[in-house]
This record gives C-alpha cells, sequence and structure tokens, in this order.
C-alpha cells in the first residue's frame, strides 16, 4: 500500500470507527427499556415477562432497524474512500438520528396497545424515514465529490439507485402509518429484507443488466 492509499485508508477509517460506536451504544440502550420482574406472590415470572411484551417487540424493531442500518453504512464506506468535513457533518446528522432511535423505540413500546398507539408508530416511522435521507445524503453527496471507488461504473449506478429507493420507501412507510399499522409494518418487514444484505441486491441489479444486455445483443452472422 503506497502512502496516498494508506492517507485514503485512514480518512474514513476514523468515520466508520466513531460511527460503529455511535451504533453500538444506541443499540445497547434499547435494552435499558426492558424492566427486570420484581418476585411477588400474585404472578410467576413467566407471566411477569409475558406482561412486558410490548417492550421485547419495540426492542426487535429497534434492534433490527438500527442493525440494518449500520449493515448499510458499513457496505457504503466500503467503497467511500475519501472524506471532508461537509460528509463528516452529513454522517454527524445521520448519527443523530441513530441516537434519537432508543428515544423513539421507547415510545413505541410505551404506547402499544394505549390511544397514542397510531402517534407513536408515525413518529417511528418519521425517525426512520429521517434514516433513509440521511443515508441516501451520505451517498449522494460522496458521488457528487467523487469519493467513490466503486469498481465499476455500472455497479455505482445499481448502488445509487438503491439509495435513492431507501428514501423513497421510507416515506411509503411513513405515508402508510397514517392509514395502517399493519400495512406498515408488512412494509416495515419488505425493507428489512430488500436492505440487510445491500450487496446482494446491488449483485442482482447488475446481474440483471448483463443479461438484458445480452438478450438485446444482435446475433452473430
Amino acid at each position: 500500500m503506497d502512502k496516498k492509499d494508506f492517507n485514503d485508508l485512514k480518512e474514513t477509517s476514523r468515520i466508520e470507527a466513531f460511527s460503529d460506536a455511535v451504533f453500538a451504544i444506541a443499540i445497547t440502550l434499547l435494552i435499558l427499556e426492558i424492566h427486570v420482574p420484581v418476585a411477588n406472590n400474585t404472578e410467576t415470572l413467566l407471566h411477569s415477562l409475558l406482561n412486558e411484551w410490548t417492550s421485547f417487540l419495540a426492542l426487535l424493531i429497534g434492534f433490527f432497524t438500527l442493525l440494518v442500518c449500520w449493515i448499510n453504512h458499513h457496505y457504503m464506506f466500503t467503497m467511500i474512500h475519501k472524506s471532508n468535513s461537509v460528509l463528516l457533518f452529513v454522517n454527524g446528522l445521520k448519527l443523530l438520528i441513530v441516537t434519537i432511535t432508543p428515544f423513539a423505540t421507547a415510545l413505541l413500546a410505551k404506547n402499544i396497545e394505549t390511544s397514542w398507539m397510531a402517534a407513536a408508530v408515525s413518529t417511528y416511522c418519521f425517525n426512520f424515514t429521517l434514516m433513509g435521507y440521511a443515508m441516501t445524503g451520505i451517498w449522494l453527496y460522496a458521488k457528487k465529490q467523487g469519493f467513490i471507488k466503486a469498481g465499476s461504473e455500472s455497479k455505482l449506478r445499481a448502488a445509487t439507485r438503491l439509495y435513492i429507493f431507501a428514501s423513497i420507501f421510507s416515506t411509503l412507510i411513513w405515508v402508510v402509518s397514517y392509514i395502517s399499522i399493519v400495512g406498515c409494518l408488512v412494509l416495515f418487514c419488505l425493507m428489512f429484507v430488500i436492505f440487510v444484505f445491500p450487496e446482494r441486491i446491488v449483485s442482482l441489479q447488475l446481474y440483471s443488466a448483463a443479461k438484458h444486455k445480452k438478450v438485446h445483443l444482435p446475433a452473430s452472422v
């Protein structure tokens, strides 16, 4: 590795290290909303734990939200090799939303099966939408500045489509949260399936494009 490559690596490695720490702390904070039951003579330990099902559900939603966001943050920075103060700021905005996520998760947990449930779901979805905007913002700014080394132009375009789609789909989830909570949950699950393996989605796009191009090649004489 020459000096230039080493400097490029150091530019983004500090961003990734700091971001990983914020993600780790935010995920850890999620468990604090689940309270350890106190023994009593009126119910069993199992029954007491089952009474906390809303907190466990919110924990799973919050955990997988942050996990998928971290996976995509890591994937983006396997291709982003340079940075500047603006990228640091945009990345910081994403980390701000990450730190708010445990609060949004706690709000959701405390208001499942209450009159505030719809508002709590919409609030969580709004937080999720902001996460999508921040992720898209990081990618598009890095692309505009030429900070990305994707390996090929087709891979760069495929990844760009994926992260623009992230903002569009997360916005759709937020809008649907005002109409149907069940529909919102289904879309959440679908988005997690799409974004849990971003490199596979990009590879599928590249494979589809290559296959389409091959089909349309003129037959050899």
